[in-house]
């Protein structure tokens, strides 16, 4: 005896909590997971098994089941008609008890090692609500888990670390976690070729565009390229078989209603940029690299928004680079690798911004001059709900929420013990 395993987690979580089937891919799409058959052991070929499920594809929307799955209890068979009343009145039918099928939906209790499907919807979603673990790779680290905690701090909901059941059906609700892309000629014109070497030479382009058309998509989409390789096994040949008119299989990034928010902070310490509501709660969080030199960070306090440019060109100094002055400055065309990236919002320090990076992959560490780099999505994000004049708190430590005024909250008090006599002398 045989049964179908699906290797797609998160999907199967949506039939159990559901408890739909979905209809068949249609012919010209491919699923973008496997079916897995397994053996089952002799002594479980006599327990009763429905049907087969039908093979559910990630997109599909589901639909009203026409069988009863094959977890399900067996249905007592019917009785003659006049027997029933005799023995409705001998014996009350027995009721039967509900039980919650979620912790048994398939959901797994730690996190997945490499590349894994449940990491990477959970990183979708995320990014829709717009706390970013930064570049989607489907891969369970440190960015991935500070932004699920955020978030689950922002519900007010007990922060775990891994998925609990409670946001694991938040997950399988979530509605197309994967779409389709056609690529275009617009995307074509964004590719200029790998990065020349000499600022001289860069400074002589039309546009600071993308090294490959594989980069441009992956960007589009809030991944890497090989994210994009393993949902998309059919393009042999990456990136080359890459072209316009070519459909990929993509994260569907359509994010939620961005909300303006009261106060932005940035944490030195966490390499985080944040936003919060008028209430204190944190309604956006993106990873932010800062600089290299701690010389260079801007002191703790708070500074405003001083300029705005919506694709940013780059005046190269050799000075900032330890080079020869006499080379003389070099006006950087705009665009997505340019070194400010594609939004620059300019701060009340002489010389800083928050700004994109050409290389999404090292935002959220010590990388930049003295800047504050974002991906350039989320500079994009950002972009639109900012203003000049907007005031930026410059902290060292990210705040949970933040207390009416402004100011970082108190932490809920822990419980105290009496202090020794050698310590409250000095308390």
């Amino acid at each position: 005896m045989k049964r179908f395993v699906g290797t797609v987690a998160a999907l199967a979580c949506a039939w159990c909590v559901a408890q739909e089937v979905a209809p068949a891919m249609p012919p010209e799409e491919e699923a973008p997971f496997k079916i897995v058959i397994e053996e089952v052991p002799e002594e479980e070929a006599a327990q009763p098994v429905a049907p087969a499920p039908v093979e559910a594809p990630a997109l599909a929307t589901p639909q009203a089941p026409e069988s009863q799955p094959a977890s399900a209890t067996p249905a007592t068979p019917a009785q003659p008609a006049a027997a029933a009343p005799v023995e409705a009145s001998a014996t009350p039918a027995p009721v039967a008890e509900e039980v919650d099928p979620r912790p048994n939906c398939g959901h797994v209790l730690t996190p997945p090692k490499g590349f894994a499907t449940e990491t990477l919807m959970l990183q979708i979603f995320l990014d829709r609500h717009n706390f970013s673990c930064g570049v989607i790779d489907g891969v369970w680290g440190e960015g991935s888990r500070k932004a699920m905690r955020a978030f689950q701090a922002s519900q007010g909901a007990r922060q775990t670390q891994w998925v609990d059941v409670d946001l694991y059906v938040q997950l399988a609700k979530m509605p197309e976690p994967l779409m389709r892309y056609t690529i275009t000629a617009e995307d074509e014109a964004l590719v200029t070729g790998p990065m020349p070497s000499t600022w001289a030479e860069r400074a002589r382009l039309p546009l600071m565009g993308y090294d490959t058309l594989g980069a441009c998509v992956a960007e589009r989409f809030h991944t890497s390229e090989r994210t994009l390789r393993n949902l998309n096994p059919g393009i042999v040949n990456w990136p080359d078989d890459l072209a316009a008119g070519v459909t990929l299989t993509v994260p569907n990034v359509r994010m939620a209603a961005l909300e303006r928010p009261a106060t932005l902070v940035i944490a030195l310490d966490d390499c985080v940029l944040a936003g919060y509501d008028a209430n204190g709660v944190m309604r956006l969080r993106f990873p932010c690299s800062i600089a290299r030199n701690k010389a260079r960070l801007p002191e703790v306090g708070e500074v405003t928004i001083r300029n705005m440019a919506p694709a940013p060109n780059y005046t190269y100094d050799p000075v900032n680079y330890g080079q020869d002055p006499s080379v003389g400055k070099m006006v950087v065309p705009a665009g997505p690798r340019n070194p400010v990236g594609s939004r620059w919002i300019g701060l009340s320090i002489p010389g800083y911004g928050i700004h994109g990076s050409p290389r999404p992959n090292t935002v959220g560490r010590p990388e930049s001059l003295g800047c504050f780099r974002l991906t350039n999505w989320n500079a994009e994000k950002l972009f639109e709900l900012v203003r000049t004049g907007m005031p930026v708190k410059i902290l060292r430590t990210l705040p949970e929420r933040l207390s009416p005024d402004g100011e970082p909250a108190p932490a809920a008090p822990a419980a105290q013990t009496a202090p020794a006599e050698s310590e409250a002398a000095d308390a």
